[in-house]
């Protein structure tokens, strides 16, 4: 009949749409279930948090800083720092590019570390030589070639700004027409620069003026 079917249980089945208004349906387990997902949300949201703001902290480090350099040994820089112009080489009779500095001095004298670092290299370099190799903080790094036989210091040896770190020679052999002198280069970031730009004023000697 009629009544019967205005009873059946389909309105039983609609109770947990959403435009039923009963509250023995619709308040007690929703909110049960808010709650845990809010707790779950923030517990995620905080672990996320932690390793993000490490992250930024991290980024906001400044990179270290250049140290000053000093003359890396006592005398007048004869031939000077040329990466875009060509040079006359005596020994070889060509031009070519200067990757550094020459400063003349006498066989023997000290040569200095031109500031504090590590020493990462030490080697016979097949054309200039005896050679010394410094990290720097900064990514900077100098370059001691033209040494002579014996070398105070090895690789991974820290070495303080004006230590001995070894002497002038006449080991390279692509300069050995030259006057006894040190070959003194200088990298930036992996990029060669003149070493006159960073010396320190107060330990600069004369500089050769063509």
């Amino acid at each position: 009949s009629t009544p019967v079917s205005s009873q059946s249980p389909s309105k039983t089945t609609a109770l947990p749409d959403k435009d039923h208004t009963s509250p023995s349906v619709t308040t007690k387990k929703p909110v049960e279930t808010t709650k845990s997902t809010l707790a779950a949300t923030t517990e995620v949201t905080t672990q996320e948090t932690i390793p993000s703001s490490e992250k930024v902290a991290q980024a906001e480090i400044p990179p270290a800083t250049l140290p000053e350099f000093i003359m890396p040994t006592i005398g007048n820089v004869a031939k000077k720092f040329s990466i875009d112009a060509l040079v006359f080489s005596n020994t070889m009779e060509d031009y070519r590019t200067h990757n550094g500095i020459d400063i003349c001095a006498a066989m023997g004298d000290a040569v200095m570390a031109a500031a504090d670092g590590i020493v990462s290299e030490v080697y016979e370099h097949p054309m200039m030589g005896n050679t010394v190799v410094i990290a720097h903080d900064g990514d900077a790094e100098t370059v001691y070639q033209n040494l002579a036989d014996d070398i105070p210091v090895s690789i991974g040896d820290t070495v303080k700004s004006g230590e001995i770190i070894g002497a002038v020679g006449d080991s390279a052999i692509i300069e050995i027409a030259e006057e006894p002198h040190l070959h003194f280069e200088l990298a930036v970031g992996g990029e060669y620069q003149d070493p006159l730009n960073y010396i320190s004023l107060e330990t600069m000697t004369i500089v050769y003026e063509e």
